[in-house]
């Protein structure tokens, strides 16, 4: 008789250990599932929204300039390089999708160029591509657009005389740059522009030419734009 005695505590012992262990795995469901829900919040305050590019934006911002021309070899020479600042207007139809329109104006040096004064102008329309989602704080961008330019010296040399020179026209404007948004709703912006591929009308003294001048630009910018549908 004493193995049936034997294998009837064997199945109780195992009998008693199942329950133990169901007992173990439904509490550690539960402290788990509490730890979840515990948690919940705090993963949603990692993913806040850090950007957008929807709604309406303003922005201003600093710039540098070069430029070339065969057309104006010895003024892009004498004179190749300025400073200004200028204004944009954006309108993010999505997140990804957003139209601009700004206007930029840089003033050449004229340390080594005999005139009172030089500057070149544009004002540029086009859409704007961003990447990245709005979960991170950096966001870059390519754009894409048309500007029109406008050129003006006052007072050049030319040859014994000096002449008020006037140049413009349209140019095919590509660009890129990185967004970073500081705090909602401000962000910092770094942009470069190529502007070329068109002929510009020529005014000198206010007689039009017939020649027309082949002019690229060249502008790296750093400003703040403010978005208005964040306030």
């Amino acid at each position: 008789m004493l193995l049936p005695y034997i294998e009837f505590s064997t199945i109780k012992q195992y009998h008693k250990l199942t329950i133990q262990v169901m007992r173990s795995f439904w509490f550690t469901s539960i402290l788990i599932a509490y730890t979840l829900l515990a948690t919940a919040p705090s993963y949603g305050q990692t993913l806040r929204q850090r950007s957008t590019t929807e709604g309406l934006s303003l922005g201003i911002q600093g710039n540098v300039l070069s430029w070339s021309s065969d057309y104006f070899q010895y003024l892009d020479e004498q004179a190749g390089s300025g400073s200004g600042f200028g204004v944009r207007v954006g309108y993010g139809f999505t997140q990804r999708l957003e139209a601009f329109g700004q206007y930029d104006i840089s003033f050449m040096s004229l340390d080594q160029l005999d005139a009172e004064a030089f500057r070149i102008s544009s004002l540029t329309g086009g859409l704007r591509f961003n990447f990245r989602a709005t979960t991170r704080p950096l966001r870059p961008y390519v754009e894409l657009g048309y500007a029109r330019r406008t050129g003006k010296l006052d007072q050049v040399v030319n040859g014994n005389s000096y002449d008020n020179l006037l140049f413009k026209g349209g140019a095919l404007h590509v660009g890129g740059g990185l967004s970073y948004y500081v705090a909602l709703p401000l962000a910092i912006t770094l942009n470069g522009a190529f502007q070329g591929g068109g002929k510009s009308a020529i005014q000198v003294n206010g007689f039009d030419s017939s020649n027309r001048a082949d002019v690229t630009t060249f502008r790296v910018s750093l400003g703040l734009i403010l978005y208005l549908s964040e306030l």
